[in-house]
């Protein structure tokens, strides 16, 4: 039986649901190279464009508190910032996917409290 041998892209949207802004960055640049980061406000969705099956790994960051996230999807998905740090996910049992977010494992949740301030010119 035949099977899809050519490369395809799949979406990856990322809400912000939460009160405070958010950010997302490439796991390996988290904390070094600022200028990679997107920051979402309320409401603001990202969205990625993924090759499908690749994995990616980033650093979602809500206020003082970061998920360490991989994705690895087949298909379009979709994926609530709140839902990176609910406690379901909290528990102390790593890595833990997400259901509702086919494709997207926490690899790890922890507080980090630096901070940023720019001005908008």
């Amino acid at each position: 039986m035949p099977s899809i041998s050519a490369a395809y892209e799949v979406l990856l949207d990322l809400t912000n649901d939460t009160r405070d802004f958010a950010s997302v960055q490439l796991l390996r640049d988290y904390g070094r190279n600022t200028a990679s980061a997107v920051v979402l406000r309320p409401g603001e969705t990202l969205t990625l464009v993924l090759d499908a099956g690749s994995v990616y790994s980033y650093a979602v960051k809500a206020h003082t508190k970061v998920a360490n996230i991989t994705a690895r999807t087949w298909r379009d998905t979709r994926c609530n910032v709140s839902g990176l740090f609910s406690s379901s996910v909290s528990q102390p049992s790593y890595p833990a996917t997400i259901s509702p977010m086919q494709g997207i494992t926490v690899d790890r949740l922890w507080r980090d409290f630096r901070f940023c301030v720019w001005n908008e010119a």
